[in-house]
């Protein structure tokens, strides 16, 4: 009897640890798993509430075009959007009143390439038109992995180890600008972008998502997130309820997590390029919580384990009886 009371009481005790671990699994679900070839290394996520879509893009070289991809809310390929310009690898992707931009490395040393294209009402796939301005770092040695959108095309790129460097108000496509540095910021970024809703500046490391002034760029607050393999970029669910964050490599989860804000964006544009044909998702953009994914992998987890030590605990209670 001493046995099964001992019995009884690990599980009891094993249970109320999987009902306390249960909070964070329900507040995390996936939103989508990156199921076509074409995307291997997906670099971040820009939500376009223009075309309900998300904009895409590899961090792999490619020496005659560059790809962005336009992905419904199911996480499938609705059109494929190249310009011809080579590139060692896109470092972040953004969007903003119907103009789609790329970030990568410029031939040139220690210098950014932010690439844009304008979008028309329709979306379909081929090449486009575009324009690209050059910024110079004011740093060596820097990895970049965010762009931040502000208002009236306030540009800041952010590098892997925190700092922040702001593009000027008006850059030129002739010629280079001068970036400057205006924050050491927070190490280990891995992606962001600027939500117009809360005027903060959303990063995101491998552990947390962190809100900043945006223009200080300094933390105003923090939520931890999951641990997600290859952990990389970090959007705003089409809906506007939760943040999703992105995984690397074909096959990995985009995870649904914690609050974000409602409004869709609204970025004025200078872009004078001619505007390409794109054909509309072909079905509704879904709930970012698809049906067949309501509850994430750690959500199930949690759930499966609560249920068999609940069922555990009924056998040794019917045992002492």
């Amino acid at each position: 009897m001493t046995a099964i009371r001992r019995v009884a009481g690990a599980v009891t005790a094993l249970l109320l640890i999987a009902l306390l671990g249960a909070p964070r699994a329900f507040a995390d679900a996936v939103a989508f798993t990156w199921s076509d070839a074409r995307i291997t290394a997906p670099v971040g996520l820009a939500t376009d509430q223009d075309h309900s879509l998300y904009w895409t893009a590899n961090a792999t070289a490619d020496t005659t075009k560059t790809s962005l991809y336009a992905v419904g809310a199911d996480g499938a390929i609705k059109a494929t959007v190249t310009y011809a310009q080579s590139t060692t690898g896109v470092l972040a992707v953004g969007y903003g009143a119907n103009n789609v931009y790329a970030l990568d490395k410029s031939p040139k040393t220690n210098t950014l390439r932010l690439s844009y294209m304008t979008l028309s009402n329709l979306i379909v796939s081929g090449s486009l038109p575009y324009h690209f301005y050059e910024f110079v770092l004011p740093e060596a040695g820097q990895t970049i992995v965010a762009l931040i959108m502000e208002p009236n095309n306030q540009f800041y790129v952010v590098a892997e180890s925190g700092h922040v460097y702001k593009a000027p108000p008006k850059p030129s496509i002739a010629g280079t600008n001068k970036l400057t540095k205006v924050s050491d910021g927070t190490g280990g970024v891995t992606g962001g972008f600027y939500d117009p809703t809360t005027t903060s500046v959303v990063l995101r490391t491998a552990s947390a998502i962190v809100l900043a002034n945006p223009t200080s760029f300094a933390t105003t607050s923090t939520i931890a997130v999951p641990a997600q393999p290859g952990a990389r970029g970090i959007g705003k669910a089409l809906d506007g309820g939760s943040y999703l964050l992105v995984g690397q490599g074909n096959g990995s989860p985009v995870i649904s997590t914690g609050g974000a804000s409602s409004s869709p964006s609204a970025i004025p544009s200078d872009a004078g390029s001619p505007s390409a044909s794109v054909t509309p998702p072909s079905t509704p953009a879904p709930s970012p919580f698809p049906s067949d994914q309501l509850f994430g992998n750690a959500t199930r987890v949690a759930l499966t384990g609560a249920f068999v030590l609940a069922l555990l605990a009924a056998v040794v209670a019917f045992a002492r009886r």
